[in-house]
């Protein structure tokens, strides 16, 4: 089971990968909103271990624990959505736009982010 510190580091990986990606010219905009909800995914899965010492699991669980956990409750509509813009570019090929990526995509990342992050150990 991955630890939290496993966790974080394959957050900073794909948001890495994410930034990597310039939004102008890219034709790869369906992967960047991907890798930022892998980044939250990851975030989410580092806070679970580190409280409760519990794996993510499957994309249920982990809604059901965002929804529940008091220490994630806070995002539950950011993650969700987030979710939902990456199984649009994933699953029902919705194009996605430079634009949404910067007003939309990356708040709602940031937004996990800064909930988050502060509640992991330095």
């Amino acid at each position: 089971m991955p630890t939290t510190r496993e966790h974080f580091e394959r957050a900073r990986q794909n948001l890495a990968f994410a930034q990597s990606l310039n939004l102008k010219t890219t034709p790869y905009l369906d992967w960047v909103v991907t890798a930022y909800f892998y980044a939250a995914l990851h975030l989410v899965d580092a806070l679970l271990f580190e409280k409760d010492k519990l794996p993510g699991g499957t994309h249920e669980m982990r809604k059901d624990y965002v929804k529940t956990k008091f220490y994630l409750r806070a995002i539950r509509d950011e993650y969700r959505e987030l979710k939902d813009h990456s199984e649009d570019a994933r699953y029902r090929l919705i194009t996605m736009t430079s634009t949404k990526i910067q007003q939309k995509i990356i708040p709602l990342y940031e937004e996990i982010e800064r909930h988050i992050v502060p509640q992991l150990p330095k």
